[in-house]
């Protein structure tokens, strides 16, 4: 490993203002949350692209909408520049990593539009607090609960053959196994450009739309400029994830499951799909979990 890669791997993400993510804010924060847009329930694009409808001469809850994105655009940019370097030590085409850098300057782009919507409303980068707080600076426990609710809710206390297991051990297992999952270039391909750059072309072109409806043409140009970007980026997600399972079905099982894995936490599968990857999920981590204690490469499919 080179000493770029290990320093990299050891450093948090770092911005100034410093990210203060949303799942931290204090009981204060909340109450001024509560104030200005009515709850912290409603800080998500969903929510404010609705509010910023029903109330368009709010100038706040533009603010509070913008915001919100640009968090999410700070954190690309962190993790794509963190792939360029790292996945030059993998066995993967260069091309993907080239790939990897024109995504990374995207992302900065993006969070460059999205300042300059927020401050013509007069509001500043960190008024409002991150939706996402950085790649490195929040990984280990988003990794965490992605585990956890992969596996299908409580932790299970027993295998399949009926013998106990501790639960921080499990906990231990999954939270290995997230980590893998995103040191892997396909599952990484297949959560990040497939399903989450995915779900950003609905919040850039449903952004773009409330800007048109509400007459702010600066946020129309910007989400829609946005929304052109995202495809390119599902394009390349595609497209390489193709590249690296060619021919090879345990490869290809891993972008369906990373794919899939993803889609359930967002929320976008029916109550019955959802049951059925809880079920697949819960034999695959227990699969896991076996290979964790064996020789630990399992679940990365090779990569290291």
């Amino acid at each position: 490993m080179s000493k770029l890669i290990e320093t990299l791997r050891n450093s948090p993400s770092r911005r100034n203002p410093p990210y203060r993510p949303l799942a931290r804010i204090d009981e204060a924060e909340r109450e001024e949350l509560k104030r200005k847009i009515g709850g912290v329930e409603h800080y998500n694009g969903q929510s404010m692209r609705e509010l910023v409808l029903a109330a368009p001469e709010n100038v706040e809850l533009r603010k509070a909408m913008v915001s919100s994105i640009m968090s999410a655009e700070f954190a690309g940019i962190d993790a794509f520049s963190r792939k360029v370097v790292e996945w030059q030590e993998w066995d993967v085409p260069e091309s993907l990593i080239l790939a990897m850098a024109r995504q990374t300057w995207d992302e900065v782009r993006h969070a460059q539009l999205s300042k300059g919507v927020l401050e013509s409303y007069g509001g500043v980068v960190g008024e409002y607090p991150d939706t996402l707080a950085g790649g490195q600076g929040g990984a280990g426990a988003q990794t965490q609960g992605q585990g956890q609710e992969a596996g299908g809710g409580p932790m299970r206390r027993r295998q399949a053959n009926g013998q106990q297991v501790n639960p921080q051990a499990q906990a231990t297992a999954q939270a290995a196994l997230g980590e893998a999952f995103m040191r892997n270039p396909i599952a990484s391909l297949s959560m990040t450009n497939v399903s989450l750059e995915g779900g950003a072309l609905t919040l850039f072109k449903g952004t773009s739309e409330v800007g048109h409806k509400v007459g702010d043409d600066l946020m129309e140009l910007c989400y829609d400029y946005n929304w052109a970007d995202e495809v390119t980026h599902v394009s390349i997600g595609d497209y390489f994830v193709k590249q690296l399972t060619e021919g090879d079905p345990k490869k290809e099982r891993l972008a369906l499951m990373a794919h899939a894995r993803h889609e359930m936490m967002r929320g976008n599968l029916s109550p019955a799909q959802t049951e059925e990857l809880k079920a697949f999920f819960a034999e695959e981590l227990e699969r896991a979990d076996e290979a964790l204690v064996g020789d630990g490469q399992a679940a990365t499919g090779g990569y290291r």
